[in-house]
C-alpha cells in the first residue's frame, strides 16, 4: 500500500513539476541524517539481492542546510530504487559533493552511480 501511495505521488508531484506548480519547503535539516535514514531500508533491498550500497558524502559538504528533504527523500529513493532494479551484482554508490559555495548559498551535485545494464546512448537525452 505504502509503495502504491508512493507511486501515486511521484505522478501527482510530476504533473505538479511540469504545470509549473511544485513548491519546495525552506526547513532546516541535516544532509547526512537524512541520506542516512533514506539509505537504510534501500540498503536492506541491496543485500537481499547481494548488492553493496555504499553513501559518499565529501567531508567537504556541509551537513546544516536549508531545503526540502523531503524532495531530497523521494529523488535519492527513486534513483537508489532503480538503480537496485536493474543492477544484478555489484554496487550502488550515492555520492554528494560540494559544487560551489557562498555564504549564504551550496551547490550540491548527488550522484547514484552503479553497476548495472544502464539505459541505451540511444535512450538518453
Amino acid at each position: 500500500a505504502d509503495a502504491l501511495l508512493g507511486v501515486i505521488n511521484d505522478i501527482l508531484d510530476f504533473s505538479k513539476i511540469e504545470a509549473g506548480r511544485l513548491e519546495l519547503e525552506h526547513i532546516d535539516f541535516s544532509l547526512r541524517d537524512t541520506v542516512d535514514h533514506t539509505l537504510k531500508p534501500l540498503a536492506l533491498r541491496a543485500h537481499q539481492k547481494g548488492l553493496e550500497l555504499a553513501e559518499d558524502v565529501a567531508p567537504a559538504v556541509p551537513d546544516a542546510l536549508l531545503g526540502d528533504p523531503g524532495r531530497l527523500r523521494q529523488v535519492l529513493q527513486n534513483l537508489v530504487g532503480n538503480a537496485i532494479k536493474f543492477t544484478e551484482r555489484g554496487e550502488v554508490v550515492v555520492r554528494v559533493e560540494t559544487v560551489s559555495e557562498t555564504d549564504s548559498q551550496v551547490v550540491l551535485a548527488l550522484a547514484v552511480r552503479d553497476t548495472g545494464i544502464g539505459i541505451p546512448a540511444d535512450k538518453q537525452r
